[in-house]
């Protein structure tokens, strides 16, 4: 089968994990389905009106299109419009005619999409990832931004939200149509179980901890930080909060973005010592961070169905969570702990019994959950299958 995927959320060299979760989904498709990832972005001091590179990954080819930005908007989205034309030919005079669409997430390339339907015929399916629809973002979701999404929504053949919390939520903003839901992965090869023993005389602020007697425990944040809805600065209010009651804990940051304040913060209460900030790293260094951790915590405002807590699953980890979007879907009490949104006294409580008690959570149950409910090869054949009912329908 061959399929053509457009990404309204791609990686970009300034961006490289705008997305990424897309890519690792079409990457887990079987072998016998032909993937091209097509997208058009402005490119830098170019001197030609475009320039197309073909990008190799691991199971897909990414035809990147390139184009000299006009100044005029109005004229570059027209641009952009005729660019993804262009791709469609190029793509199949190179490569396939495609058997199906892929549109992972609804807009903006969610037009392009109705576009090549009304035009061509083509059929396309639908997963989406976007907290967009969630109760939080009521005031965002309206006018014409909402009817653009909910026609787009509507004409394809099958939506595949990644929560059933966001298929009631698309609901919500009037989108019926046929869903099923499939949930986010995990490469189960990369994130695992730590292989004791595991000691290391690297330093303390390093990702690997040294397991000698009297170590402290882990606590692990992984996000953007983007505060509005990782609630961040929540999380470090209550860690002050904690670092007056004891001091046998660490919490260790890995993040894409950085917000100076946070750092301000820490300085301002002597945190110092205990909450350490390790910037971007690797999908490998992430996943030793994982298994170096007693336990993760995310204190979301809105969630769909976040990778992080799939990759804690899949390295044996459990969970301190606000209990948002499609997180309580996944995170029963052998898995970890839900608290409310928002509730800071309920996350303090949450990390006292952490603490005192990760010890005892059967690790690798909740890393058997995760190899059966999130694993590549598995969510993979789900896509392929839903792929094959729309095609033959």
């Amino acid at each position: 089968m061959n399929v053509l995927h457009l990404l309204s959320w791609f990686p970009t060299p300034d961006d490289p994990t705008l997305g990424n979760f897309c890519v690792r989904m079409i990457d887990a498709l079987p072998e016998d389905c032909h993937s091209i990832i097509l997208s058009v972005c402005d490119g830098k001091n170019m001197t030609k009106s475009f320039e197309v590179k073909e990008i190799p990954g691991a199971h897909h080819t990414h035809v990147q299109i390139y184009i000299r930005p006009p100044k005029i908007n109005a004229i570059r989205k027209l641009k952009m419009l005729r660019m993804y034309q262009y791709g469609l030919k190029y793509i199949k005079q190179r490569f396939f005619k495609p058997d199906l669409i892929h549109l992972h997430v609804t807009y903006p390339l969610g037009q392009v999409a109705l576009l090549w339907k009304k035009l061509f015929g083509y059929k396309y399916v639908l997963t989406e990832h976007w907290t967009i629809y969630q109760p939080q973002n009521k005031d965002v979701l309206v006018g014409k931004l909402k009817r653009k999404i909910v026609k787009i929504a509507n004409n394809a053949e099958l939506i595949m939200p990644v929560s059933l919390d966001l298929q009631r939520c698309m609901e919500g903003h009037g989108v019926h149509n046929r869903f099923q839901v499939i949930y986010n992965l995990v490469n189960t090869d990369i994130f695992k179980l730590r292989q004791p023993p595991c000691i290391d005389s690297s330093l303390r602020t390093g990702l690997r901890r040294n397991d000698m007697q009297g170590s402290k425990k882990r606590m692990l944040h992984i996000s953007t930080l983007r505060d509005e809805a990782k609630n961040f600065s929540g999380i470090l209010r209550v860690v002050e909060r904690l670092r007056q009651q004891r001091d046998d804990f660490e919490l260790h940051v890995i993040h894409d973005y950085y917000a100076p304040e946070f750092k301000a913060f820490v300085k301002e209460h002597h945190l110092e010592g205990c909450v350490i900030f390790h910037g971007k790293k690797t999908s490998a260094e992430v996943a030793e961070a994982y298994q170096q951790a007693d336990f993760f915590v995310l204190f979301s405002n809105f969630e769909n169905l976040p990778c992080v807590i799939v990759e804690a699953f899949a390295s044996g980890v459990p969970v301190l969570s606000t209990s948002v979007g499609g997180i309580a879907e996944i995170l029963s009490p052998e898995r970890g702990i839900l608290i409310p949104q928002g509730d800071e006294d309920a996350l303090l409580q949450g990390m006292i019994q952490m603490l005192d008690h990760s010890s005892e959570y059967d690790h690798q149950a909740i890393r058997n959950y995760a190899i059966k409910t999130f694993a590549a090869q598995n969510i993979g054949q789900q896509i392929f299958e839903a792929y094959k009912k729309v095609v033959i329908s």
